[in-house]
């Protein structure tokens, strides 16, 4: 089947006419009716009920024109996304992201983007998600990628995607019941008033029923000192799955309670009003394709 029967037929069914869509198609009337009746041969149905004013569709020809809706939409969605595709971009790009974000996610991405846009140069502010915030709002750096909620006035969040979390422990202390009874989290100032992802609370909410026999003894603003004091078999840590996963693979942690779903908002912190480049917009675009894969 030839797009451009399709799109002959399309134009003539909007116009009503024959006529007026060989002028809009700039096409002979003769060919545009040849192309038409082609189309109307190869499906073996009648597309059009013809008259002296013009043309009706039939029931099929309504049928094939939705379809043909949809199709030349996404052809423009097409012809759209490949002229921004090829626009060149170049010039800074200035984040922040917490430590973990920095180490696990970044690199890769920035590695990707970077083959595609050679001559934009990055400036990445790594650290907690308060100090990020100060960044932001001193306007160092125009964005900001982290779990924590700002409770601060003046920032606007979206969601990039929800990622998940896993309870680990040393493989080589699962029988340790001193480990098991331990758990090293952030610290409570670390987290905003309003507690939105305090560890016991997540715990308490995904029903872990061993939660009352854990008791907090290790607290860390540093998410890869966390995983580092569970691979020493110190405690139980709640971490992100992309900084356990190679972990998992060499045998250093392991997930307790693996039956037990953690996850947690990956977001997207900017100040209110504030509009992103498009070398922020295009790298955001990347993140959030490639940390929901």
């Amino acid at each position: 089947m030839e797009l451009n029967h399709l799109k002959y037929f399309y134009t003539v069914a909007k116009e009503g006419s024959f006529t007026r869509a060989s002028r809009v198609l700039r096409v002979q009337q003769p060919t545009l009716s040849k192309m038409v009746r082609l189309l109307e041969e190869e499906l073996s149905l009648v597309l059009f009920d013809r008259h002296k004013k013009g043309v009706r569709l039939t029931p099929a020809g309504q049928e094939v024109f939705l379809n043909c809706e949809q199709i030349f939409n996404q052809v423009d969605e097409i012809r759209s996304r490949s002229s921004y595709l090829k626009s060149e971009l170049g010039g800074p790009l200035a984040f922040g992201a917490t430590d973990s974000v920095a180490t696990y996610l970044i690199p890769s991405y920035l590695n990707e983007f970077l083959k595609l846009h050679p001559k934009v140069v990055p400036s990445i502010f790594s650290g907690s998600s308060n100090l990020v915030c100060e960044e932001i709002r001193s306007e160092k750096i125009d964005f900001g990628i982290f779990f924590t909620v700002p409770d601060q006035q003046g920032f606007e969040i979206k969601q990039l995607a929800v990622v998940p979390f896993h309870l680990v422990i040393s493989s080589a202390h699962v029988q340790n019941k001193t480990t098991l009874q331990t758990l090293i989290i952030s610290r409570d100032i670390d987290y905003p008033k309003r507690r939105l992802f305090p560890v016991m609370e997540m715990l308490k909410k995904n029903q872990v029923s061993l939660v009352e026999n854990l008791k907090t003894a290790i607290t860390c603003n540093n998410l890869d000192a966390q995983k580092e004091m569970a691979k020493q078999g110190l405690g139980v840590a709640l971490l992100p799955e992309f900084m356990v996963l190679s972990s998992f693979q060499n045998g250093n942690l392991t997930a307790f309670l693996p039956k037990k779903k953690f996850s947690y908002s990956l977001n997207l912190v900017t100040r209110k009003g504030k509009v992103l480049s498009q070398n922020a917009l295009r790298f955001l675009e990347l993140v959030k394709q490639k940390v929901q894969t």
